[in-house]
């Protein structure tokens, strides 16, 4: 059996279980909705949640579902928000819900994904995971408030770490979090876990800031300064250009991803306490995909 094998199963339930969701609470737009959550995504959170658990050599029972759902729905309803802000015309290689239908109405199926990320959360039989996702959708929106505040405007490499990447890595850490109470992880297991799961997702946001930098460069445009442009401008500040050449490109996105590459070297360190090997394996080698843009 592949490790493709061993979560095919529990991807698969996920995707039903999403489906059922918006079927049970469906309005006009279901076939938009079901067309977007369903549309190219990797789902990348549901499966570190999933290989959270079993690292813990823990079941993948329905509270363990239920969480990786909610962070599913909770995920799609922040790239709904992100693309009203952003003004996006694209996502997931489709028209964004923006370009067909406007800011008001996109802000309005963001809150009906919202919506049911609540109602999936309040079948979860333990109420701390309730203050978890709280705590961590409080700390993610204060990044992107943070991030919008930002605009056009030249952080250092700590505080792009702090505001834009923290953004990103809250809904890993929620993950993990939820795990491991819903499965009475050890304290000093629960704290690896944790530190794992906000450096995991930082490298996953410097990943998509490269892949931005190197394509469109729209986060640019838009006045989002991530980390190959803040190099730059740390080695040009009275520069404004907008428009780099090829080179200046590879060099500070070659910049970026050695920064990645060292906050990679931690994860290692995290994991290293005695758990399933399958899991932490394929754990690692997500981070890996990351780091080769």
């Amino acid at each position: 059996m592949t490790p493709d094998d061993i979560l095919k199963p529990y991807i698969l339930t996920l995707e039903n279980n999403l489906k059922t969701v918006v079927e049970e609470n469906s309005n006009e737009l279901k076939q938009d909705v079901l067309g977007f959550l369903f549309a190219k995504s990797k789902r990348i959170r549901p499966i570190f949640t999933f290989l959270c658990t079993l690292l813990l050599d823990e079941e993948i029972d329905v509270d363990i579902q239920n969480v990786a759902l909610c962070i599913e729905l909770l995920h799609s309803a922040t790239l709904v928000h992100d693309d009203v802000i952003d003004e996006s015309i694209k996502r997931r290689e489709n028209d964004s819900f923006y370009s067909k239908f406007g800011s008001k109405k996109s802000i309005i199926i963001g809150d009906y994904l919202l919506s049911l990320c609540l109602l999936v959360l309040s079948k979860i039989q333990n109420t701390k995971i309730s203050e978890i996702f709280s705590q961590n959708i409080i700390k993610t929106i204060n990044g992107e408030i943070n991030q919008f505040d930002a605009r056009f405007k030249t952080q250092d490499e700590n505080e792009y770490l702090q505001k834009t990447a923290a953004k990103t890595a809250n809904l890993f850490v929620c993950a993990a979090q939820s795990v491991c109470e819903i499965k009475k992880a050890k304290p000093e297991i629960k704290n690896a876990l944790e530190q794992f799961a906000y450096n995991f997702g930082t490298v996953f946001q410097i990943n998509n800031d490269i892949k931005n930098f190197l394509s469109s460069q729209d986060d640019i445009k838009n006045g989002i300064y991530t980390l190959p442009y803040i190099y730059f401008k740390q080695e040009n500040p009275s520069c404004d250009i907008i428009k780099l050449s090829k080179n200046q490109v590879g060099m500070y996105a070659n910049r970026a991803i050695k920064k990645a590459q060292k906050i990679a070297k931690n994860v290692q360190r995290e994991l290293d306490f005695n758990g399933n090997n399958y899991a932490k394996n394929a754990l690692m080698n997500l981070c890996e995909e990351l780091l080769r843009i």
